[in-house]
């Protein structure tokens, strides 16, 4: 029997059954790989990965793969000791997420309103010099990040950005967590990027833009008390220098485009 004729066998013993156990696994595999995006705790799933590959790896070394095998259910017990406080937060994560996301839920008027909004705001602060750093949350929920700042959960509004990122402010050199149309916390610290590739004259704020969205898919939003300009960092890159009507084209686009993708997944489950 050759490749195609052993294809075309397993494909007519498939059953709807088995192609709905499938996807349901495919997506309790990509839900769970979200909830640890970006902590530690990625380091349990690679540890993991990296003791089922050595077994596979050494299974023709018999005594080799013997104490392989044994020393697994020590080292995952490990593992998992070690890394008790990020599977904490990853449960708490599952408990949190909706199914729809973050802002790019936000449909329609609500959506456009707050973007213009946040798009006036970074406007202002760029005539005036004033720095600030707005993250906005999308599929992966961002609870550790905004444990590090001040908790408010209040609506977003222009007027309560203005007051977060007052120069004399207590909490205008840390980030804001925007998740739909709240602001979660402010004064939050962000992993900042490593990446090689990056000025030396990249300021702290573009840093940590860049470093939250290499570790999320969250999209940040910079003002810069140095120069004026508006960047937007999404998926580790960076957009210096954007206008206002550019920034609220991008974001229109870009929340748009994930809340048509989520819509389509979930509708062709």
């Amino acid at each position: 029997m050759n490749l195609t004729e052993l294809v075309v066998s397993t494909v007519r013993h498939i059953r709807p059954i088995d192609v709905v156990d499938m996807g349901a696994v495919a997506y309790f595999v990509y839900r769970g790989l979200l909830l640890v995006r970006g902590t530690q705790a990625m380091a349990l799933i690679n540890g993991l990965l990296l003791i089922l590959l050595l077994i596979w790896v050494t299974s023709p070394l018999q005594t080799f793969n013997w104490l392989v095998r044994n020393l697994m259910l020590p080292s995952v017990i490990a593992i998992v000791v070690i890394f008790q406080p990020e599977l904490r937060m990853a449960l708490e994560r599952l408990g949190r997420a909706s199914l729809g996301g973050g802002a790019s839920f936000l449909t329609g008027e609500t959506r456009h309103a707050l973007i213009t909004e946040l798009a006036d705001t970074m406007a202002d602060f760029s005539a005036r010099r004033i720095g600030a750093l707005v993250v906005l949350e999308r599929s992966v929920p961002l609870v550790e990040v905004a444990r590090t700042g001040k908790t408010l959960d209040a609506v977003f509004s222009q007027e309560l950005l203005a007051t977060v990122f007052f120069p004399r402010s207590p909490l205008h050199d840390g980030a804001v967590i925007v998740r739909g149309n709240r602001v979660v916390a402010a004064g939050c610290v962000l992993p900042h990027s490593e990446s090689p590739g990056l000025s030396v004259s990249t300021g702290l704020r573009h840093r940590a833009a860049l470093g939250i969205t290499e570790r999320t898919d969250a999209v940040a939003v910079v003002a810069s008390e140095e120069t004026g300009n508006i960047s937007m960092a999404v998926d580790g890159t960076l957009s210096p220098a954007l206008e206002k009507v550019e920034l609220m084209e991008r974001l229109l686009r870009l929340f748009e485009a994930e809340e048509h993708r989520s819509r389509l997944f979930f509708w062709r489950r």
